[in-house]
């Protein structure tokens, strides 16, 4: 296959097997725990998840925490 993935799997985030089998392939051993180093930034008013650079929710106004 030439070229890489644009397979989106943020939607897998919090699925123990997906977070399991990339805890294999990066240590190439079992029960290896991956550490998500960017933390979800979560609006105050409606709870969606946000962009890193949003200081705003874009469907409710309400500030980011």
């Amino acid at each position: 296959m030439a070229g890489g993935s644009c397979l989106d799997l943020r939607e897998q985030r919090g699925n123990q097997d997906i977070i399991d089998a990339f805890g294999k392939v990066l240590s190439g051993k079992n029960n290896y725990k991956t550490v998500e180093s960017i933390p979800k930034k979560m609006c105050s008013g409606c709870k969606k998840e946000l962009k890193p650079a949003d200081k705003f929710c874009s469907d409710c106004g309400a500030k980011a925490q």
